[in-house]
């Protein structure tokens, strides 16, 4: 081997086109995990697999006694030689012909054939002394290429080659336990049998909170001769496999708890929280809006950076999907104060402001909500429009919960909703408000059975938002002497049709002339102008086609940009 030349496993080509995992690399692994006596993941083994190559070759090349020529065109070769091809990523091949050569402007010189160890067979210019860019020192040639990789560097260079390949073979073996990306052997795990998964079942029951496979293991008696690792892998295997368990913790930390005891909204999102309309990049909305954007604190609308302005509480405004599911937005800001945006799912304790009660709730980060608070809403009457503060207590993953009593006494004259002829239908009628709500979002709903069966014909009709925020509108301003209805009103109507973030709701009535802000966050119709609409937010200010002398002028924003 010449000296200098860079190693085979040095190169792209050979991970790309050449490696297989073969027997003698799974028996390294095993050794690798025996040795370890812990779960190693793919990249961990396929790592540890590209350096015992990169050491195997270096140790054959310490050992090689035949030096294999490095081709150059100017030099004369005898069949049987072999060859390294350094512009050929230092493809070595041998000599198995040998003829004639000849070109009008270079005059004679030999051609020979040689053959690679793939099979293939090609032809080079031999004994042509001519300028070309192979015909210079042999250590300009093996040195140019480099003086070969570390292993750090080779491990990072080629990983994404070797990795998938392991992966693939790993899972083709029943001797291999794959857990999340870590591997173990089945042969080193104790055996975990259902009446171990009984056990930990009534161990979560008895402790009523999520427990992790550590401090199961002091009850469940598993094979004193495996070791803890062992213990623990089969254990959050066994546990992973059995639909009782549930891991509310991240897929390193896994930390168990049973799906019987969550509310069902944090194992899957209900229909009437499913969005249909949110925040877009060119949603505009007038600045004045952006106030009751922050007010209803819609978590389809608080989107990262878009609030970042800091709250000693986290505020909202509840509306109809949230009350029907007892669920509750989490806006960016409440779930970094929480600090576990990694995990599916976590439970937090609720305390009621008013009397101190503490209950269970959860936190789905993913969906930005919390939920399991139904029973909480059905005890203290509350409605659509309540104004809800959640603040710390100062107690980890705790917090209190706190509404004000509706002003002047609990019968009011307010909005009611029900749904007639499978139409949603306004109309004033006297209904007992137990808690504070926004005037402009209050509505009472009897039958919210029927409201959620409405919301999901609108789904399946796809009802476009321009078409609800129409019929929104058109239900509250018959209720209003002038014929206005408030932006509040008009989103907390637009999702008792369909869920909705208020942003796209503000958006429409900004973008299109036939509505026109007449101040205080009302909004009047003008059926003449239906299907016109303002494309820059100077004419959404101005709004140069609406008739109405009396009209409130309001700067226009994008949303996401402020």
């Amino acid at each position: 081997m010449v000296a200098g030349l860079r190693l085979k496993t040095h190169t792209e080509a050979f991970w790309r086109d050449e490696f297989r995992i073969s027997e003698a690399d799974l028996d390294f692994l095993t050794g690798l995990i025996l040795e370890a006596g812990k779960p190693q993941s793919t990249e961990q083994l396929a790592s540890a697999l590209i350096a015992h190559h990169c050491r195997l070759e270096q140790e054959a090349a310490a050992r090689e006694t035949v030096t294999s020529r490095v081709y150059r065109p100017m030099d004369t070769y005898q069949v049987g030689e072999r060859l390294v091809f350094t512009a050929l990523d230092f493809a070595e091949g041998q000599v198995v012909g040998l003829r004639a050569g000849h070109n009008p402007r270079y005059g004679s010189f030999s051609v020979i054939r040689v053959a690679f160890g793939d099979g293939r067979e090609r032809e080079f210019a031999a004994e042509f002394d001519h300028p070309h860019p192979l015909n210079r020192p042999i250590e300009e040639l093996t040195l140019s290429q480099g003086q070969g990789l570390t292993e750090e560097e080779a491990i990072r260079t080629f990983l994404p080659y070797v990795a998938p390949r392991l992966e693939e073979r790993l899972q083709s073996l029943s001797d291999w336990v794959r857990l999340n990306g870590q591997w173990f052997l089945s042969g080193l795990l104790p055996e975990v049998h259902v009446g171990h998964l009984n056990l930990a079942e009534a161990i979560i029951y008895e402790a009523g909170r999520p427990v992790t496979a550590q401090e199961m293991l002091a009850h469940l008696d598993l094979s004193p001769t495996a070791s803890e690792a062992a213990q623990l892998f089969a254990l959050n295997h066994a546990l992973a496999n059995d639909a009782r368990f549930d891991n509310v913790g991240t897929q390193e930390e896994r930390i168990w708890y049973l799906r019987a005891l969550e509310p069902p909204a944090a194992l899957e999102r209900p229909a009437v929280l499913k969005p249909a309309f949110v925040a877009g990049e060119d949603d505009l909305i007038g600045l004045t809006m952006v106030d009751l954007v922050e007010e209803i604190g819609d978590e389809l609308d608080l989107i990262e950076g878009a609030m970042a302005r800091p709250a000693r509480d986290f505020r909202f405004e509840l509306n109809f999907p949230h009350l029907y599911a007892g669920t509750a937005p989490a806006s960016e800001p409440l779930l970094r104060f929480l600090g576990q945006r990694e995990r599916s799912r976590f439970p937090i304790t609720i305390v009621d402001g008013r009397t101190g009660k503490r209950f269970e709730a959860w936190v789905v980060p993913a969906y930005r909500y919390i939920c399991g608070l139904g029973d909480w809403y059905a005890s203290t009457g509350m409605t659509v429009g309540a104004e809800i503060a959640l603040s710390p207590t100062g107690e980890p993953f705790t917090l209190s919960a706190n509404i004000a009593t509706a002003r002047g006494g609990r019968s009011q004259w307010v909005r009611t909703a029900t749904v007639e002829d499978g139409r949603l239908v306004l109309q004033i009628q006297r209904a007992n408000v137990a808690v504070r709500c926004d005037p402009n979002m209050l509505i009472d709903i009897p039958n919210k059975e029927a409201v959620a069966q409405l919301m999901a014909h609108y789904e399946e009709a796809n009802t476009s938002l321009f078409a609800l925020v129409r019929m929104a509108f058109l239900e509250l301003a018959k209720l209003n002497s002038q014929g206005y209805a408030h932006a509040k009103g008009i989103y907390a109507v637009v999702n008792m049709f369909r869920r909705s973030g208020a942003v796209p709701i503000f958006a429409i009535l900004t973008r299109h002339a036939c509505y026109d802000p007449v101040g205080d966050g009302q909004w009047a119709f003008d059926q003449n102008l239906v299907g016109r609409v303002y494309e820059t937010p100077e004419e959404m200010m101005e709004r140069p086609l609406s008739a109405r002398g009396m009209r409130a002028r309001d700067q226009v924003t994008r949303y996401l940009a402020r």
